[in-house]
C-alpha cells in the first residue's frame, strides 16, 4: 500500500502475524541502497510471522513504488530515519524492533540517535558506522575493481541486460556461505524492474554525504546486535568491530563466508533470539 509520509507516497508492506498472540511491539525492515521490499527473503518475512510478529518493510523514498526525488535537491541519512519513522507514526506503532541492512543500518543508527524512545532493539547487519571515515578500511580492491568496470560500461538498455546487470550486482556481493541462486536472482531482478527501474537513485549520495556517526555511537542505547559476514566485500569486519565497540553493550556476531547480504537461513535465528531476550 501507498502511504502518505512527509510529503512523499511511500510503498509499505505491513505483514501481520501468522498466529494469534500478536507481540506488542512489531519488527522494522531497513531496506539497503536501492532495495525495495522484495529483497527481504519471504523465508526470513515467514519466520517472522510465524513467531507471532507483527513485521512492516517499505520502499525508501528514490526506490521502488515509493516517490523519486529530484536529482538537484539530495538527501541525507537524517531525511531516510525521518521516513522511517512517519512509516512508524502513520501505522500507529509508538516503538519497533528495528533491522537495518546495509544503507538500513546506517538509517537504523540516525533513528536511534534522533527519537531513541521508539527503538526498542536494534538489529544492525552488514554496515558501517561511517562511509568514508579514514578510520575504517575501505571496500576490497578487488570489489573496487569490478564496480569501476560497471560503472564505466555501457548502460544496461534492454529488460534482459537490466537483469542481468542486477543479478551481476548480487553475484559480487554474495560471499561463499551459500550457492548463489542464479535462477532465485533472476527472478527476483525481473519483480524489480516490474516495480521500477531507477538508476538515478540519490541513496548512495545520501550515504557519501552524511557524516561519521563513529563518535556517536555511545549515545546509543537500544540492545544492540551486530551481524556480519567475514567476506563482505563492501564494509569489512572491522565496520561490524568498530560498530560492537562504540554501543554500549552491543553483541556481535560473525558469520564465516557470508557476504554483503540478507540471508533468512542466518538473520532469523539471531534476530528472533535477540528481539525475545528483549521483550
Amino acid at each position: 500500500m501507498l502511504i502518505d509520509v512527509n510529503g512523499l507516497e511511500l510503498w509499505v508492506e505491513d505483514h501481520p502475524p501468522s498466529s494469534a498472540g500478536l507481540h506488542e511491539v512489531p519488527i522494522l525492515l531497513l531496506s539497503g541502497s536501492d532495495a525495495t521490499t522484495l529483497r527481504w527473503p519471504p523465508a526470513l518475512i515467514d519466520a517472522l510471522s510465524n513467531a507471532r510478529h507483527r513485521v512492516v518493510a517499505f520502499d525508501p523514498r528514490d526506490c521502488g513504488a515509493s516517490t523519486k526525488i529530484d536529482p538537484d535537491t539530495p538527501y541525507r541519512l537524517d531525511a531516510l530515519a525521518a521516513d522511517a519513522l512517519g512509516v512508524l507514526d502513520v501505522l500507529g506503532i509508538a516503538r519497533a524492533h528495528v533491522v537495518g541492512y546495509s544503507m538500513g543500518g546506517a538509517v537504523a543508527q540516525v533513528l536511534a540517535f534522533d527519537a531513541p524512545e521508539r527503538v526498542a532493539t536494534l538489529t544492525l547487519v552488514s554496515t558501517t558506522p561511517g562511509l568514508g571515515d579514514d578510520r575504517l578500511p575501505f571496500a576490497s580492491d578487488w570489489f573496487v575493481e569490478r564496480m569501476t568496470e560497471r560503472l564505466f560500461a555501457a548502460p544496461p538498455r534492454t529488460t534482459d541486460e537490466r537483469i542481468a546487470w542486477i543479478v551481476d550486482l548480487y553475484r559480487l556481493l554474495a560471499g561463499t556461505r551459500h550457492p548463489f541462486d542464479e535462477e532465485g536472482q533472476r527472478a527476483l531482478a525481473a519483480a524489480e524492474l516490474e516495480r521500477c527501474w531507477y538508476p538515478e537513485s540519490g541513496h548512495g549520495l545520501a550515504v557519501g554525504a552524511s557524516p561519521s556517526r563513529l563518535d556517536r555511537l555511545g549515545e546509543i542505547g537500544a540492545p544492540t546486535l551486530v551481524i556480519h559476514g567475514s567476506a563482505d566485500p563492501v564494509f569489512a569486519p572491522a565496520h561490524g568491530h568498530a560498530l560492537t565497540a562504540g554501543i554500549p553493550d552491543a553483541r556481535l556476531v560473525t558469520i564465516d563466508g557470508l557476504g554483503h547480504e540478507v540471508s533468512a537461513q542466518d538473520l532469523a535465528s539471531l534476530l528472533l533470539a535477540h528481539v525475545a531476550h528483549f521483550s
